[in-house]
């Protein structure tokens, strides 16, 4: 059995507002499907990656502002480092 790796950032890090991705429901006052397998992941902690969270674009979710990313660069300066939650899909098979 394979598992699916989830790794969090930005507002995803608050895991009440990941889970609604996962188990579907509504997050202040967004209501979300969830996905095809319900099954709540197993928190595996958090870590710091070398890239940075920046903002570009723009998203109507976010009052037109800019949505979080993570850099494809590599961030050489650890004070840059972005924290990443870690979930494992512990759910069925696809």
């Amino acid at each position: 059995m394979s598992h699916v790796i989830y790794a969090a950032y930005g507002s995803n890090l608050l895991k009440e507002r990941f889970l609604v991705y996962i188990k579907g429901g509504t997050f202040m006052g967004v209501h979300y499907e969830g996905c095809k397998d319900k099954t709540e992941p197993e928190p595996l902690g958090w870590i710091w990656v070398p890239y940075r969270v920046y903002f570009a674009k723009s998203s109507g979710r976010w009052n037109n502002q800019g949505v979080a990313f993570l850099s494809c660069e590599k961030e050489t300066n650890p004070e840059y480092h972005a924290v990443v939650r870690l979930w494992k899909n512990k759910g069925k098979p696809a």
